[in-house]
């Protein structure tokens, strides 16, 4: 009998302890999407009206087969786990083009990152983040570079955030992207 209440007793006090483990760890992950207008180094972008024109040799293109923007848009998802406290790992995914038409002229970046998020605990989670990417797509080359940036978490829910974050893409190519770094002024939202 002593048994028969020691057990029971014991499984009504798992409950109860589970809720005070819960406001120790907040979770162990969380995942985002994001959409962010950019500005690059670009020096020029090909205007698509000039794409398969053939000109007489040593005679270059006219100077209106060329703009000079400076913008575009960055667009992804990606998600985190947290290793200890506010040190978290994780990957991400997103397109990045010389202008908000998300056309072909555009490039994927695929990234692995470490991050270090300052209070979890509050409704204003401030982090840094930084890692290695990889950018693939429009003249279907591959180049290794690197991202470096920080924001913050507003957690308007439990398990819902507004995303607001500055990040810096370099070292890419300028063989397949008419830039080879860009900064995204990044707004999205945070789910755990």
């Amino acid at each position: 009998m002593r048994k028969l209440v020691a057990t029971l007793g014991l499984l009504l006090l798992v409950p109860a302890m589970a809720p005070a483990q819960e406001a120790e760890h907040p979770s162990r992950g969380q995942g985002y999407v994001f959409l962010a207008p950019i500005v690059s180094n670009a020096r020029y972008v090909f205007s698509p009206a000039c794409y398969g024109v053939v000109f007489p040799p040593g005679q270059p293109p006219p100077a209106d087969c060329f703009s000079h923007k400076r913008g575009g848009v960055n667009a992804g998802f990606g998600g985190e786990v947290f290793v200890y406290r506010g040190l978290g790992v994780g990957t991400e995914f997103g397109y990045a083009g010389q202008d908000w038409s998300f056309g072909s002229n555009g490039i994927g970046v695929g990234s692995v990152n470490g991050s270090y998020h300052f209070s979890r605990q509050k409704k204003a989670e401030p982090f840094v983040t930084g890692g290695y990417s990889l950018y693939f797509g429009d003249r279907t080359a591959v180049q290794n570079g690197y991202n470096l940036g920080g924001g913050a978490n507003l957690w308007v829910s439990k398990h819902a955030a507004l995303r607001l974050e500055v990040r810096n893409q370099g070292n890419i190519n300028q063989f397949h992207s008419q830039f080879t770094q860009f900064v995204a002024f990044r707004v999205g939202m945070t789910f755990r």
